[in-house]
């Protein structure tokens, strides 16, 4: 991380990613990425287990994906705390351009596709949303956002707790990010659910592990 310590700063901090609940295009396996959908109705008993495990939670921070399945699960998961959430659309999904409502099935003979699926970091969707911006984009949220901004002010505990709900591209590539040597595909999280990393500042700077959740 570029980030660096300043005195009385905190060493050690949990981040609690939630991916969003369950949508109807994620039970069709479409590509769902920028498309502003809500969750399924039977997504608030998905999300039933979630809410109950953060009942007591005490968020130092609270960040959200302006999008409205990730604004409905902060609903549904905290809300007591909704309110303190702060948005921000650089915690958006790729953006899958004119993929986006397609299903594997309708794009799989598409040579363009199946060399995103080969090479994505190479391979652009058409009128979507590039490897490098997508990431780009998450590396300016977790370096100011949130390692700047979320430790730039005095706290009240030893061990800052903070929410992220958004999606699980997102996860997926910040969780790279944060861990040594964990890749893009080590991270599976399926809708409605939490995966915790602790961050632990050493001489390298700030350097993740996966934990237990809940």
């Amino acid at each position: 991380m570029v980030i660096t310590m300043k005195e009385n700063e905190v060493h050690s901090l949990d981040l609690i990613f939630i991916r969003h609940g369950s949508t109807l295009w994620n039970q069709q396996k479409r590509y769902l990425g920028h498309t502003d959908i809500g969750l399924l109705p039977e997504a608030k008993q998905e999300l039933a287990p979630l809410r109950e495990q953060l009942r007591n939670f005490c968020w130092s921070k609270l960040y959200s994906s302006d999008l409205l399945r990730c604004r409905q699960t902060l609903t549904n998961v905290a809300p007591m705390q909704q309110e303190q959430a702060q948005l921000d659309a650089r915690l958006r999904e790729i953006d899958f351009g004119e993929w986006e409502g397609k299903t594997y099935d309708q794009l799989q003979h598409i040579q363009q596709y199946r060399d995103w699926i080969d090479d994505p970091q190479s391979v652009t969707p058409p009128k979507g949303e590039s490897w490098q911006a997508f990431t780009a984009r998450i590396d300016s949220f977790l370096d100011t956002r949130l390692l700047h901004d979320a430790l730039s002010k005095p706290v009240k505990v030893d061990l800052p707790q903070i929410g992220i709900v958004t999606h699980g591209g997102v996860i997926r590539y910040a969780i790279s990010r944060l861990i040594p040597d964990l890749n893009f595909w080590d991270t599976q999280v399926i809708p409605g659910q939490a995966m915790k990393v602790r961050l632990d500042y050493g001489a390298s700077g700030w350097v993740g592990s996966q934990m237990a959740f809940p």
